[in-house]
């Protein structure tokens, strides 16, 4: 499979995951736009993760963006981000001229099902689960939030092509992450995480080798994730390379604006 369209599964399964993490709260929802999709979380006003933008091409952003902002106001959101595709160099600049800033970095990164170096998990205690709450938990302490971030948000699961998993150490929920099946045949891995108490001790990488097998068996071909920069080197040991880096963008207003 060539890499071009390893990105265009990237960006595929990118639009998944942003319409997930609005939807995965009551009253999230999607909008689509001409060549847009703008995903909707007034239970998360302050928080740009859950309010995510992706588009086709950056003339179609460009066309939709007075109608995407006026949707976040309506809905009471005052965070909302644009993830920039791959090789995208025009866009950058128009969000800026608009008020956005230059949130953080994504790397993306896939793989071949056929490419993976998944090690043996035998050892290790790990399941599928549908508590979305626990996976919340999980993400949040190991983000270090103060408060419930994603164990407020995690409250449904938006459709049944979702599916968490835990690793368990004594018997306690210690690793987490989340995969979607996208109807062109990608895995994608979400909400990696661990407890810190528990993390370098390769719970995260069994997990996904686990998770990875199980969508291997469901017929999925290749896999994809936006990696942390930081964070890389774990997904390449199990063989996903990288495809280039995909700007966050975000604008934000005051509660009191």
């Amino acid at each position: 499979m060539q890499q071009t369209t390893l990105a265009e599964r990237v960006q595929s399964s990118l639009v998944e995951e942003c319409a997930f993490l609005a939807c995965c709260s009551m009253h999230g929802r999607v909008l689509a736009l001409p060549g847009v999709m703008v995903a909707i979380n007034p239970a998360m006003p302050d928080r740009s993760l859950f309010n995510g933008v992706t588009y086709e091409s950056a003339g179609a952003l460009q066309e939709q963006y007075d109608a995407i902002a006026e949707a976040y106001e309506a809905a009471g959101v005052r965070a909302w981000s644009v993830r920039v595709r791959l090789g995208d160099a025009v866009t950058p600049s128009f969000l800026e001229s608009g008020g956005h800033v230059r949130d953080h970095d994504t790397v993306a990164m896939a793989a071949l099902m056929g490419d993976l170096r998944l090690p043996s998990v035998r050892d290790m205690e790990w399941e599928e689960t549908d508590d979305l709450r626990i996976i919340g938990a999980i993400n949040d302490a190991a983000f270090g939030f103060p408060s419930a971030v994603f164990e407020a948000a995690f409250d449904r699961w938006p459709n049944s092509r979702w599916r968490g998993y835990i690793a368990r150490v004594d018997n306690l929920p210690v690793s987490s992450l989340l995969t979607c099946d996208s109807p062109d045949g990608d895995c994608r891995m979400s909400g990696v995480a661990t407890l810190p108490q528990c993390q370098g001790r390769g719970l995260a990488t069994g997990l996904m080798a686990a998770a990875l097998r199980a969508a291997m068996s469901r017929g999925m071909t290749t896999t994809s994730v936006q990696a942390d920069p930081s964070g890389t080197h774990g997904y390449a040991r199990l063989g996903y390379r990288e495809l280039g880096r995909m700007p966050v963008w975000e604008r934000r207003r005051s509660a009191v604006e």
